[in-house]
């Protein structure tokens, strides 16, 4: 294979019949990289069937297969916090994604799959933050900085792909410490940072000559309901995505739109020089974080965001968002706040 590319988020509910045609062709002859944001449900009363009310829970008809298949999809990263929102065991979505060829990895986090591209191998390692809101282990960046000198060590023609789930929802800049880890990450051998989760589109960094995408956003997600949940974005710009190419060196860019009234995914025409600007001359760490506070809310400032990519800043969020859930689900046990 000569290209892979790397989507974000992929959902898709029973009733949802979305169009893709118009991006068809991109993907035929590519392995394709995707995020899929929940389990898959074979039987419709499934979908009441979750485990947390206190959060949005989001899952995937069987028909997501169809999807997957139609768009060439060989890798599903199950790393991140919708994974494991229902009782149903995620067992049978591996298998189901399995029996179609599909590499399905990420539930150990952090975890690594491999592949081939234009002869070499590829290792695309992803890993999940915010541990408090799924039940995967804790995030361990040390452990994901070891991997990639290890794999570095043992081939130092191999290509390392970071893929992680990782950032703030709806926030257009990435957290302190996701950018201080793509660096780490870059520094120990990475080739390409490719993000996700937030929802919408972050800038893009050349760190050493090397490519991260914060965020590409989602790539498939109807705005409908899940089970008794409706999802729905009020942001207009959560309908801008991106997806990412790549042949080993070089990156392109693929930008496209999610129409949420008719559930059409298509290309849409984007100026990719403007991704660039915020770190187009290298902002220090103090220089960006004045950046990032300027447009953070207070409750992420203080209690969200985390500002170091040490394994005891991954501890101390952990704390920390569980004593904002914890605050949440006494709002929503009073009334005060209806997450669906």
């Amino acid at each position: 294979m000569d290209r892979i590319i790397f989507c974000g988020d992929l959902v898709c509910p029973y009733d949802i019949k979305p169009n893709y045609e118009t991006i068809k062709a991109l993907m035929a002859d590519a392995v394709v990289v995707a995020n899929l944001e929940g389990a898959i449900l074979k039987d419709r009363k499934e979908v009441e069937h979750y485990k947390w009310g206190d959060k949005y829970s989001l899952y995937s008809s069987s028909h997501v297969l169809d999807i997957i298949a139609d768009l060439n999809v060989r890798f599903a990263s199950l790393c991140n916090n919708h994974i494991l929102d229902y009782k149903q065991p995620i067992e049978e979505t591996v298998k189901m994604l399995e029996e179609r060829g599909v590499t399905a990895w990420g539930l150990k986090n952090h975890e690594t799959a491999h592949t081939t591209l234009n002869g070499k191998k590829v290792h695309i390692i992803t890993f999940a933050t915010f541990a408090n809101e799924h039940s995967l282990p804790l995030f361990s960046p040390s452990k994901v900085i070891a991997e990639i000198r290890r794999l570095k060590a043992e081939n130092p023609q191999s290509l390392v792909v970071i893929y992680p789930h990782w950032g703030l929802e709806k926030f257009h800049y990435p957290e302190p410490a996701d950018r201080e880890m793509a660096h780490r990450c870059i520094e120990a051998g990475a080739d390409l940072i490719v993000g996700h989760h937030p929802h919408v589109i972050q800038p893009i960094e050349v760190y050493k000559g090397k490519t991260i995408v914060y965020s590409v956003g989602n790539f498939l997600m109807p705005q409908t309901n899940y089970g008794t949940k409706h999802l729905a974005f009020k942001q207009p710009e959560v309908m801008d995505e991106l997806m990412v190419e790549w042949d080993g060196e070089n990156v392109k860019l693929h930008a496209l739109h999610y129409d949420r009234e008719t559930d059409t995914l298509a290309p849409m025409k984007m100026d990719y020089t403007t991704l660039y600007e915020t770190f187009k001359n290298v902002p220090s760490y103090r220089e960006y974080l004045r950046t990032f506070v300027t447009h953070a809310s207070l409750l992420n400032t203080v209690l969200r965001t985390r500002y170091s990519s040490a394994d005891w800043n991954e501890k101390l969020s952990f704390v920390l968002r569980n004593a904002v859930r914890k605050a949440r689900k006494l709002l929503i046990n009073t009334g005060l706040h209806k997450p669906a």
